[in-house]
């Protein structure tokens, strides 16, 4: 079971023709996060301070947090970041990646939703996954990730809301499972995975914190020029994390 010490708080903001820019991160918190529970909360709430300083980007992008181990849960609803109250996460129990990808896809078609109703633009969505270790669900979990969001661009058939799936996997995780999870594989823009094989978690997690702040808003940013786009940077420099397209693989 997932479970955190407080509920978000939050204000409706957003105005009739404005574009969002909707980001989600996927977060695991089963059992072997338990000794980077307090690391995960500071990164998590960096990621968030880092957006909130910057008002033209906090106008134009919302957050959602999920949590999964065996199970998933939205512990912060899509919100403009300064509108968030983070709760604590608590680790515990097993992995299975096919909640967290159920849950989002269930998340973004009600988000989606509701802004539209509400007369807001929706750009497509991103998602960071951030895992330390493969799922007990191994030899399904692709075809539970393809069956919800694969698009084929000539068919124009499947997800036409497909996200930028970006994977972050440090510590046990498998690289051709994190590589695998990288989406779009097509287009100009596509997704970009990371692999850390470093031990350490506060490292690990400080690195991610920076690289999703960066990405948001940069996004944010070009969303105010009237351009909206998406492009992961590349990890600091000096960094010993990997990083590739999707469709790019290493041993």
């Amino acid at each position: 079971m997932i479970t955190t010490e407080s509920e978000p708080v939050h204000e409706d903001t957003v105005r009739e023709g404005q574009v969002i820019m909707p980001f989600y991160l996927l977060a695991d918190v089963s059992s072997s996060m338990r000794d980077d529970e307090d690391e995960l909360n500071r990164a998590i709430g960096d990621l968030v301070q880092s957006i909130v300083k910057d008002p033209v980007v906090d106008d134009l992008v919302m957050l959602s947090v999920i949590a999964f181990n065996h199970v998933a849960k939205t512990v912060v609803e899509l919100d403009s970041p300064s509108n968030i109250t983070l709760p604590t996460l608590r680790a515990g129990g097993g992995t299975r990646y096919d909640s967290a990808f159920r849950e989002y896809n269930r998340a973004f078609s009600a988000d989606r939703a509701n802004l539209r109703q509400q007369g807001i633009k929706v750009y497509r969505p991103c998602v960071f996954f951030l895992t330390d270790g493969d799922p007990a669900d191994i030899d399904s979990y692709l075809q539970t990730f393809r069956s919800l969001f694969a698009y084929d661009p000539e068919t124009h058939t499947g997800n036409r809301a497909f996200p930028y799936f970006v994977p972050f996997g440090f510590r046990e995780a498998a690289a051709r499972v994190i590589q695998s999870l990288a989406y779009p594989d097509f287009g100009a823009t596509k997704g970009r995975w990371f692999l850390s094989r470093s031990k350490s978690a506060a490292e690990i997690l400080t690195t991610v914190s920076e690289v999703l702040g960066r990405t948001v808003i940069s996004a944010g940013e070009s969303a105010s020029r009237g351009a909206p786009m998406l492009v992961p940077p590349a990890p600091p420099q000096g960094s010993t994390i990997q990083f590739g397209d999707a469709g790019d693989f290493v041993d």
